[in-house]
């Protein structure tokens, strides 16, 4: 009889042990389920694929960046793929924990500071954390280049688009060192007066992106014809009524990348001034409405314009911001 208690005794504990254990496992387990480990994914493995994010504006516009880290120098940044344009960077990556890195971009004109690792010309500072190698995590802490107050220490997910194929070589960034910026005044005593140039201008022009061309210096372009040849630059300048010392400035085609190539445009409302035979033009800053080649309407914002005509020779330097993008573009037009 004392058997058959012992024996009961040990199967009821036995069992109240096997549950008991059972719960444990089970609660261990379902834990490990919802705080899994971060595994410790190399900035290397998600090089050369493109990942789009989500932010809401201001304007409740959806926007939609996208980033491709080619390699471990050079980056490629799109504030939204519905519209606005890729620009092109030099970056250096500081891992700060697991799969968690602090990026610098630098733009052209700071090459050499990227490559001496100097923080201090950063242009951008994003902080990378890589959830796995479909999904990252970027948070913009310093901006010195968009100042897009919707991106300023806000996380925003990003997806590996799958449909998109791995791209590890970037392309090349136009940067010639030998392009400088030009300053045009008005002198102060020279009085407004009605434009007696000719109406058409024949010449090359020469672009900078960001300010002092930081983000790409080159030789422009109007594209080609039809028939392929290289369509000349022309600046026209159409006179205003007699007396009213005002010009339409017409623009010609511009084209760097597809996504930033702009078709011809008037700028209206150009002031002439004149002092001895040299004539002056000022222009802005305003807003002028133009057409992407995209066929897509545009707003170029912050439109400035400042010319010189001297001997027959006409210099044009016309800067603008297109729609939303906070990085100036400036064209330095030369007649023959």
């Amino acid at each position: 009889m004392k058997n058959m208690q012992c024996f009961f005794r040990w199967k009821v504990s036995a069992a109240v042990l096997a549950t008991l254990t059972f719960f444990l496992l089970v609660s261990c387990k379902q834990g490990a389920q919802s705080a899994p480990e971060l595994k410790d994914y190399d900035i290397s493995e998600i090089y050369g694929y493109t990942f789009y994010g989500n932010i809401t504006a201001s304007s409740g516009n959806t926007l939609k960046p996208s980033l491709i880290l080619y390699n471990d120098n050079r980056s490629a940044w799109n504030m939204s793929v519905n519209g606005k344009n890729v620009n092109q960077f030099y970056y250096f990556a500081e891992k700060k924990s697991t799969a968690n890195y602090t990026l610098y971009w630098f733009g052209a004109l700071n090459y050499d500071a990227m490559m001496a690792r100097d923080k201090s010309k950063a242009s951008m500072t994003v902080l990378l954390g890589i959830d796995s190698l479909n999904r990252i995590t970027i948070l913009l802490t310093d901006d010195g280049l968009t100042n897009i107050k919707e991106m300023a220490n806000n996380r925003v997910p990003m997806q590996k688009q799958t449909n998109i194929r791995r791209k590890t070589t970037p392309p090349p960034i136009n940067f010639d060192s030998s392009i400088q910026d030009i300053t045009i005044d008005v002198p102060p005593a020279a009085p407004e007066a009605d434009w007696e140039g000719v109406a058409s201008y024949a010449g090359t022009f020469d672009y900078l992106v960001g300010e002092e061309g930081e983000w790409g210096r080159g030789h422009g372009t109007c594209g080609k014809d039809a028939a392929g040849n290289e369509i000349t630059p022309k600046i026209g300048i159409e006179k205003n009524a007699a007396g009213s010392h005002r010009v339409k400035v017409k623009m010609h085609r511009f084209v760097s990348q597809p996504s930033m190539g702009i078709n011809p445009f008037d700028i209206p409302g150009v002031k002439v001034f004149k002092e001895g035979a040299v004539y002056y033009l000022k222009y802005g800053p305003d807003s002028v409405e133009a057409i992407k080649e995209t066929g897509d309407p545009i707003t170029l914002n912050n439109v400035t314009v400042h010319g010189k005509l001297e001997n027959g020779k006409l210099i044009l330097r016309v800067s603008f911001m297109p729609g939303a993008m906070e990085i100036p573009i400036t064209e330095i037009f030369k007649s023959k």
